[in-house]
């Protein structure tokens, strides 16, 4: 039974097959006989001829929710789509799926973070015009804080982000964030030189490889560990310690000479400084996380040697410092450039005229705004505010009551020392008053305690106030 059931479906199989490799022969014999005509994609004339074409630009992130499209919200590369689709260049079947003309970035900037040589990638139809009048054309139709400085070809292979050999970030900041316990925390600040050296050697521990475990937010697995994650009957859907995407490799981490910039609101000079990092990759919060740290360290709210145990295992609470600072500085295409410097112009270095433009745009579309709004927000001053109560000892990832760390419940017995003696006076108030009545009955002359006894809001109590910052104080026994 089983058997000619075989043979039945062998027999189907074959049949079909032969009707199948009969009807392809006739399709095949009318076209060459001209009775059906060969689609037109087959024609040179009609096939439309593309190149892939590397795009430099740079752009202000305040007003943008990141580079990537989102749909819900305003970002770079939405911005640049449209501008494409508006100029003809891309259909608005591509503008819908940028995948169907293979659009890329190199790096994935997070929201309010700017970029100065971001680099993009896409295949356009093959033109000369792209490198010639194609940057001016996109600018004409882009926001002002979003500059497309000029194009090149690339090789049809290119990707901006797999291709890039590293990527080198900066970070501007006020020099008072790191002000010593001892120094007031103000416009005034001026950084000594010993302390430059401080912060430099601080950020040599950085360099080399490390596991940044505790430097990134919670990382979910992908559906490749998830299926293992099944297999091995794990209990957490959260990347861990010994997860090696959390590993970077740090080129250098150096701090720069120090510059002034007018405050034209309070006429005063604030003092400015910028940290520079280099790395093959970061993961999402690394460099904001870093310098957190470092500022930290310097400012003597915790020991230089804690940096290493934030590469450990244990969980710990990284202070992650303000996001109006950090700027994608440039990325490199080194190999590339090597490999392809015969056939095609390189990707890192764009020419001294290019590098004019650059640094132009820099200072006026995106360094300029940040020292700005660093003056009229104060976002590094009110952080330094809350980074006294920070817990390092916090699990950033558990939802329990956390441990307190020193700082914390240095605070907190402040607050309990001021409830305590403001008790205490309204204890001594009452007291006094009936000592008052007493004496009243007794015929004595009466003291108005309410006159003598001090209001529970002016109790003094056996605290000692350092000025330590603008908005905070610390408190000491």
């Amino acid at each position: 039974m089983l058997k000619r059931l075989l043979q039945r479906v062998v027999a189907t199989m074959t049949k079909v097959a032969e009707v199948a490799e009969s009807k392809s022969e006739a399709v095949l014999h009318d076209v060459q006989s001209g009775k059906i005509e060969k689609h037109s994609a087959g024609t040179a004339k009609d096939r439309i001829k593309r190149a892939r074409y590397a795009m430099l630009l740079a752009y202000q992130g305040r007003e943008y929710f990141g580079m990537q499209v989102q749909k819900e919200h305003p970002t770079i590369e939405g911005q640049l789509i449209n501008a494409m689709n508006k100029l003809g260049w891309i259909t608005d079947e591509m503008k819908e799926q940028p995948n169907l003309f293979h659009f890329q970035r190199a790096a994935r900037t997070d929201r309010a973070v700017s970029a100065v040589r971001q680099i993009c990638s896409m295949e356009l139809p093959r033109s000369d015009e792209y490198s010639e009048t194609g940057a001016n054309e996109l600018n004409n139709l882009l926001p002002q804080d979003i500059r497309v400085i000029a194009m090149r070809r690339a090789t049809n292979a290119f990707h901006p982000q797999k291709m890039c050999c590293a990527r080198t970030y900066s970070y501007t900041l006020p020099t008072f964030a790191f002000a010593k316990p001892t120094q007031l925390t103000n416009a005034a600040f001026r950084i000594s030189k010993e302390t430059i050296d401080e912060i430099n050697s601080v950020l040599s521990i950085y360099k080399g490889t490390h596991n940044f475990f505790n430097y990134t937010s919670r990382r979910y697995f992908s559906l490749q560990n998830l299926l293992e994650i099944a297999v091995n009957n794990a209990l957490s859907v959260f990347r861990e310690f010994d997860d090696r995407s959390c590993h970077r490799y740090i080129l250098s981490f150096e701090c720069g000479e120090p510059f002034l910039f007018h405050d034209d609101i309070r006429n005063e000079d604030v003092e400015f400084i910028q940290l520079t990092v280099k790395g093959q990759s970061f993961i999402l919060h690394q460099i904001r996380k870093m310098v957190g740290m470092v500022i930290t360290v310097i400012r003597e709210l915790q020991y230089k040697s804690y940096i290493q145990r934030t590469f450990e295992s244990e969980r710990v609470d990284v202070p992650k410092a303000p996001g109006l600072g950090l700027l994608l500085e440039r990325v490199h295409y080194d190999l590339y450039d090597r490999k392809h410097a015969k056939t095609h112009e390189p990707l890192t270095d764009w020419g001294s005229a290019v590098e004019a433009r650059i640094e132009e745009v820099k200072f006026e579309l995106i360094t300029k705004e940040i020292l700005l709004s660093e003056l009229r927000h104060q976002s590094m001053l009110q952080w330094l505010a809350d980074l006294v109560r920070h817990d390092f000892c916090a699990d950033p990832t558990a939802e329990e009551v956390q441990k307190q760390g020193f700082l914390t419940m240095a605070v907190a017995k402040a607050d309990e020392a001021r409830e305590e003696a403001a008790n205490e006076a309204v204890h001594d108030a009452d007291t006094k008053s009936d000592e008052k009545g007493q004496s009243q009955v007794n015929g004595a002359p009466a003291v108005d305690a309410l006159e003598t006894e001090q209001k529970p809001s002016e109790v003094s109590f056996p605290l000692q106030f350092i000025h330590y910052q603008w908005y905070s104080l610390v408190f000491v026994w």
